[in-house]
This record gives C-alpha cells, sequence and structure tokens, in this order.
C-alpha cells in the first residue's frame, strides 16, 4: 500500500527549509538573531548547527556549509511540495534492491528505451535544476547573513 505523502504540500514553518543531508531529510531553521539550528529526526529536538561560511558547491542547487569544529557539510534544498518534516531522518530517494539487468536481447531494448528516454527529458532536468539552484541561492543568503 503506498504511503500519504498528502502532507508535503503543507506550508513548512516560518523560516524552516527542509534539505537533504547525507542522503537524508532534515530541517534548518533560520531565525533572526538566533543561530542556525537543524533537526534531523521526526521528533527530535532542534540542535544549534555552529556555522563558520556558507558557500557554493561544484553543482549550483548544493551548497557547502562550513562549521566551527572544521567539519563540513553539502546540504541541497527541496522545494516546496518535495519533502516535509514528518520526512525527517527518512532515506532520499534511490532504487532498493534491483536485480542487474542481464546480457540478453530484451535487457538491449530496455537499456535503449532507457538511453532515449532519458535524452528526451534531459530539458526537463535542466529546468528543475534551475529552480533547485534559486532556491540554493535564496537559503545561502539567508544564512549568510544568520552567520554575521
Amino acid at each position: 500500500m503506498a504511503r500519504d505523502l498528502g502532507y508535503r504540500r503543507q506550508q513548512w514553518p516560518a523560516g524552516v527549509t527542509m534539505v537533504q543531508i547525507e542522503r537524508r531529510f532534515s530541517a534548518l531553521r533560520i531565525r533572526d538573531g538566533r543561530p542556525v539550528e537543524f533537526r534531523r529526526t521526526k521528533d527530535g529536538d532542534w540542535e544549534s548547527l555552529p556555522l563558520a561560511a556558507v558557500g557554493r558547491a561544484w553543482r549550483p542547487w548544493v551548497l557547502r556549509l562550513a562549521l566551527s569544529d572544521g567539519a563540513e557539510l553539502k546540504v541541497r534544498p527541496f522545494l516546496p511540495g518535495e519533502a516535509g518534516v514528518r520526512d525527517c531522518g527518512d532515506r532520499v530517494g534511490g532504487i532498493g534492491d534491483s536485480e542487474q539487468l542481464g546480457n540478453d536481447p530484451v535487457s538491449a531494448v530496455v537499456a535503449l528505451f532507457a538511453i532515449v528516454f532519458y535524452l528526451l527529458a534531459s530539458p526537463f532536468f535542466v529546468a528543475a535544476n534551475i529552480k533547485r539552484a534559486k532556491a540554493a541561492r535564496e537559503l545561502r543568503e539567508a544564512m549568510e547573513s544568520a552567520v554575521r
């Protein structure tokens, strides 16, 4: 039975942004005059995130956070509707235990269709990443103002 994901369409609490940290859903809370906080589990407490600097990673939709203890986190923001606070702690996407394709003509035809699909769909992936890069830029600006 499919899990009901309708809650993802609900608005996030004020100052909260859903992000992906280490392939898991997490929430970041940014408020004026207070340290940036994050939450990694559904029912967990908000923990302070000791930010030293915020930068852009090689991919424009990913942020690189330098922590005051020298550690570095890579963060990818979600667009509204892609994740909800109840997702905190769950793994992000991916395909479970899938068997490898065999070395037979049916697998070759399936692979050919997959390649054609990706070539035709790639403009849509580019458009989606432009929106995601804009969301990352806005999050970086908010986090930089919190660091100062």
